[in-house]
């Protein structure tokens, strides 16, 4: 054999068990996560599994996964998040509703005269439904068309509802809106009423309590050839609404 494939052919072996050592070789084994500190709500001693599942279902229950996650309530961003700092003032928010949460479970056996097996717990999902300010649509809806104006709310309605339809965040069903157009037909506030019950009857046209709703806000507004219109078309879609045809038969009369 040559010099040159003796060499050629020592380094091949050198590689080769070089190669088989490594992988003999064990892996370094895997560091310990930190311990858990700093725990005030939750036993010192809860297992990591079942505190990790807890946080991650209120992640989920206050809808704020986008918005940080953890570290809505936590400080720092994934996946360096400092649990044990108290510098996110969240933090202690959130400890004070579990506890208010645990509290009022606890009364509801006395108040509802049930055994505490059988009553529902409060939790986080249980409000919040996935929005982290757990405010109802028509509150929500009110108070931009008090600052903003109707326009603004009615636009802040279509943008909620691509967002969350199909969810259980808030009310969008067929009545939902028509309940908010109510105090304000009674508050002589019919053009604000009329805004949100079209907003509806594009979303639901076959809904006759819609139709029935704006006859009562043009009626109001004593536009009398509007109110009628939409009084039959009322009627049209429901036959057996009874208070769209009193009101249709009064008008006309």
């Amino acid at each position: 054999m040559s010099r040159v494939s003796s060499a050629v052919a020592a380094v091949g072996i050198t590689v080769f068990l070089a190669a088989g050592a490594a992988a003999q070789t064990p892996p370094a084994p895997a560091q310990p996560p930190p311990p858990l500190t700093n725990l005030q709500v939750y036993p010192k001693d809860i297992p990591r599994p079942q505190l990790i599942a807890t946080m991650q279902g209120f992640v989920a229950a206050l809808g704020v996964q986008a918005s940080g996650g953890c570290g809505y309530c936590h400080v720092g961003t994934a996946p360096q998040f400092d649990f044990a700092s108290e510098a996110n003032p969240k933090k202690n928010v959130a400890r004070k509703m579990i506890l208010m949460s645990r509290d009022i479970t606890a009364k509801l056996p006395e108040v509802t005269g049930k055994p505490a097996a059988e009553v529902t717990s409060l939790r986080c999902a249980t409000c919040h439904r996935g929005v982290a300010v757990p405010k109802l649509l028509p509150d929500i809806l009110t108070e931009t068309s008090t600052k903003s104006g109707t326009a603004a709310a009615v636009q802040q309605y279509r943008d909620l509802r691509a967002k969350y339809y199909g969810g259980q965040s808030y009310d969008f069903s067929e009545n939902a809106l028509v309940a908010a157009a109510a105090p304000l037909i009674a508050a002589n506030k019919a053009d604000d009423a009329i805004a949100w019950l079209q907003l509806n009857a594009e979303f639901y046209p076959k809904s006759s309590a819609t139709y029935a709703a704006l006859g009562q806000a043009y009626a109001r507004k004593s536009d009398t050839a509007n109110a009628i219109k939409n009084y039959e078309k009322a009627v049209e879609l429901d036959p057996n609404n009874q208070q769209a045809k009193r009101q249709l038969e009064q008008l006309k009369k």
